[in-house]
């Protein structure tokens, strides 16, 4: 009979092994996962051990769940089951027994940000009550932008000096590796520019720089409301922030996990980026008091 337990924080490589026994192992492109690697994530993502499960068959990982948790919520940021017991109802059981115990000790809002591309998942997904919300969509640089020629209007500005200006609008929806906290979690990691009036910040571009990927990372941009008194469109801005960020050597630049209310797909695509793989958040508030 397969053994189930929540882990602890000396699971950590219990939990590795797992991860990549049962999720990596479906991804033959995708590294395995490090007891390093996992130690990030819980460091900037909020992975907590006591919200993750194993699944174990004579001592084996046959499935696993990881959970990252915050004040208002919790990520299923991993869930997958070994290729020799699939279909057998473990990730539903991981699932339920993940919601049921979060409907008694907080939070109980779960969400997931499933591959819209891995149909399976998104009816594993479904069939525990998740419901569909936002949207997201990878985009990459499909050629390198020309530097604009306004380039000398844009500053050096810091994760800091954007939420003291109000720049970063916390009521516009975002994946959990945009989201403010992850940001402020990555702090030292993350570079910024701007083009700023006397009065605000008309535009901004948040990215770090991943070098053993061979890329940069775009993980926050925006552009102020209009003005009403005509002057230029801080969309317009926007654009000259974006290809001052864009000049990353041999770096290819992405923009992952982005949804259309931080900025429009359309206007990325004209910039030159071209959309890749789109994603689904779903969500749900388990009742404690059902008993699947």
């Amino acid at each position: 009979m397969p053994a189930y337990r929540f882990c602890r924080s000396d699971d950590i490589q219990l939990l590795t092994d797992a991860v990549n026994a049962c999720c990596v192992v479906h991804f033959p492109n995708q590294a395995e996962l490090s007891s390093v690697d996992f130690k990030r994530e819980i460091r900037e993502l909020n992975v907590w051990s006591s919200s993750c499960m194993v699944a174990s068959n004579d001592g084996d990982p046959i499935a696993v769940v990881t959970g990252a948790k915050r004040e208002r919520e919790t990520l299923v940021h991993r869930i997958g089951v070994h290729p020799g017991f699939m279909r057998r109802g473990h990730a539903q059981h991981l699932l339920e027994s993940l919601g049921q115990k979060l409907a008694v000790l907080g939070p109980p809002r779960l969400v997931a940000e499933v591959p819209e591309d891995l149909p399976a998942v998104r009816r594993l997904f479904e069939s525990v009550g998740y419901q569909a919300e936002e949207r997201f969509a990878d985009f990459s640089l499909s050629k390198p932008l020309a530097p604009s020629r306004a380039a000398g209007e844009v500053t050096e500005a810091g994760l800091d000096d954007l939420l003291r200006y109000g720049s970063l609008d916390p009521s516009v929806p975002r994946s959990w590796e945009r989201a403010l906290e992850t940001l402020q979690n990555r702090k030292d990691q993350i570079r910024g520019l701007a083009i700023a009036s006397d009065t605000r910040v008309e535009a901004h571009v948040l990215f770090h720089d991943l070098p053993h990927e061979g890329r940069r990372e775009i993980v926050a941009l925006g552009a102020a409301q209009p003005r009403e008194d005509g002057a230029v469109d801080a969309r317009v801005l926007l654009e000259i922030v974006v290809r001052v960020a864009c000049q990353a050597g041999s770096l290819a630049v992405t923009v992952p996990r982005v949804s259309s209310k931080e900025i429009s797909w359309a206007s990325l695509e004209s910039m030159g980026f071209e959309q890749g793989r789109t994603y689904t958040r779903y969500a749900v508030v388990p009742d404690s008091n059902t008993q699947r």
